[in-house]
């Protein structure tokens, strides 16, 4: 089998190294949506590769709600001339609160992603 290039494994949730292990332990919109493993299930390489890294996570969170936010925003006030401020509101969390956790674990991706290529995976010391 060929190995699934960086965009469809990073779109299936996999490990960055050996683009295979699932990097997510539950389901989307389990209650342990959150939760990664310590180690990838496939290649053993640990994914935390020092103890806060997920923190990062938080910033990339933040500039997906931004962005979603300024589209929804656009979006709204084409659509109508000037929206209320409730309707706007109403509109605006009415689709950022459920789409929460996938922006989570879609930044706990992304900062995964752009911090393999400018660190080593080691997993024979990562054990």
């Amino acid at each position: 089998m060929a190995k699934k290039s960086a965009a469809q494994s990073f779109l299936s949730g996999c490990c960055p190294q050996c683009r295979t292990g699932k990097v997510f332990l539950g389901g989307l919109f389990t209650k342990n949506f959150k939760n990664v493993y310590t180690h990838c299930p496939h290649c053993n390489v640990k994914y935390e590769q020092e103890p806060g890294f997920f923190w990062g996570a938080m910033y990339v969170s933040y500039s997906l709600i931004v962005g979603v936010l300024i589209v929804l925003s656009v979006i709204m006030f084409s659509i109508f001339d000037d929206p209320s401020l409730l309707l706007l509101c109403t509109v605006i969390i009415g689709i950022v609160v459920p789409l929460t956790p996938l922006i989570m674990r879609v930044s706990r991706l992304m900062l995964m992603y752009m911090a393999s290529p400018y660190r080593k995976f080691k997993p024979e010391l990562s054990a």
